[in-house]
């Protein structure tokens, strides 16, 4: 893992989750709110929570986060993902 990465990852943990998602899902607000928090802090914590997840892969979820904010997943603990601005 290099320097950048680590660095990073130990910025986060002192972060609290700005955005959650919810039963609701990843709408285009949501979306809008998550590139907005990227573009004045240059990293977002996000929590999902568990009535999102269901039957599906946090993996998955990360990614398509990461995907759609033009952001780069930097760590993905338990129902938390950590985006930075790419």
């Amino acid at each position: 893992m290099d320097k950048k990465l680590r660095k990073l990852k130990s910025e986060s943990k002192m972060l609290k989750p700005s955005i959650i998602i919810g039963k609701n899902g990843i709408k285009e607000e949501t979306i809008k709110n998550i590139k907005n928090h990227l573009k004045r802090y240059g990293m977002v914590k996000i929590k999902i929570l568990k009535t999102y997840i269901e039957d599906k892969d946090k993996k998955i979820i990360a990614h398509t986060l990461a995907d759609k904010c033009e952001a780069k997943l930097v760590d993905l603990i338990g129902f938390t993902v950590v985006l930075v601005k790419s």
